[in-house]
C-alpha cells in the first residue's frame, strides 16, 4: 500500500521537541541569573547603614549617610581648598577679636626648621599640608614676610575666582588636582588697596583619614581642625603654566 500524503509529510517534518526543551531550559537559567542579582542588590541595600539625621550645633540639620574611608566629593574638595587657601596667605594685624585676643597674629618659632618666626595662623594652616610641603612652605614665609615689610604692606588678602573640577590623578588612587584662580589683595595703612596680583595655582590633594588633633585648641588650631576634618591635605601648590 502505497505511503498516505500525511506520513510522507510525518517523515519530512523535523523533531522540534529538543529544541523546545533547549530554549526552555535556558530562559529558565536567564531568569533565575536575573532573580539572583536582584536578590543580591537588594541584599547590598539592606546592608547599607540607613542615613542619620545630624543636628548641627548651629541649630540646623542634615542627613549624613558614611561613605568609603577614601571617598571625596567635588563639593567636599572645592569647600577644603576654599577655607585653608586664604589662611594659608593671610597676612594681617587686624583679626577678629577673640583671635586677636588670643594672640593669633603674633610670631611663633619653628625649632625644627632653625627657629624661624612665622605668623601662628600660617603655622596652624601649615598643619593641613603633606610634610614634605609643609617644610618647604613654612621656610618661604619668613622671606615673603620681609618683602611685605620693605613696601610697607600691613595686610595681604587671598580672594578665589574659581576653582575646576576635580581631576583624579592617573595612576595615584586617593590623589586629585584642582586649578584654582586667585588674586592676591595688598593693602596698607588704613586699609589702603595697594596693589592686586593673580595668584593662579594648580593644586594637589590627597586623601587622608581624619587626624588625631594634638595641637592646643587656640582659636586659629580650632579653626583649622575644624577644616582638616574633611580628612585632605595639600602635598603641592604649583603655579598655573600660561
Amino acid at each position: 500500500m502505497a505511503p498516505t500524503f500525511f506520513r510522507k509529510l510525518e517523515r519530512q517534518t523535523p523533531n522540534v521537541l529538543p529544541i523546545i526543551v533547549i530554549l526552555n531550559l535556558a530562559l529558565t537559567g536567564l531568569v533565575l541569573l536575573i532573580s539572583f542579582f536582584q536578590g543580591a542588590t537588594l541584599f547590598s541595600l539592606a546592608r547599607q547603614p540607613e542615613p542619620a539625621l545630624v543636628q548641627m550645633v548651629n541649630g540646623k540639620s542634615i542627613i549624613a549617610q558614611s561613605v568609603e574611608w577614601d571617598v571625596r566629593t567635588e563639593a567636599s574638595i572645592h569647600s577644603f581648598i576654599e577655607e585653608i587657601l586664604p589662611l594659608l596667605r593671610w597676612e594681617s594685624n587686624k583679626l577678629p577679636k577673640e583671635f586677636a585676643e588670643a594672640g593669633e597674629n603674633k610670631l611663633v618659632k619653628v625649632p625644627l626648621l632653625g627657629n624661624i618666626n612665622v605668623s601662628r595662623i600660617n603655622y596652624a594652616a601649615s598643619f593641613a599640608l603633606s610634610d614634605g610641603f609643609m617644610k618647604a612652605y613654612l621656610q618661604s614665609l619668613p622671606e615673603l614676610y620681609k618683602q611685605h615689610a620693605k613696601k610697607n604692606i600691613k595686610e595681604v588678602v587671598l580672594q578665589i575666582s574659581s576653582l575646576s573640577t576635580p581631576q583624579e590623578v592617573k595612576n595615584k588612587p586617593r590623589q586629585w588636582t584642582v586649578d584654582a584662580l586667585c588674586t592676591l589683595k595688598y593693602f596698607g595703612d588704613g586699609s589702603e588697596l595697594m596693589d592686586m596680583a593673580p595668584y593662579n595655582n594648580r593644586i594637589y590633594l590627597t586623601a587622608v583619614r581624619q587626624p588625631k588633633f594634638v595641637m592646643e585648641p587656640t582659636p586659629a588650631t580650632r579653626l583649622v581642625n575644624g577644616i582638616r576634618a574633611a580628612g585632605l591635605e595639600i602635598t603641592l601648590i604649583e603655579p598655573l603654566k600660561e
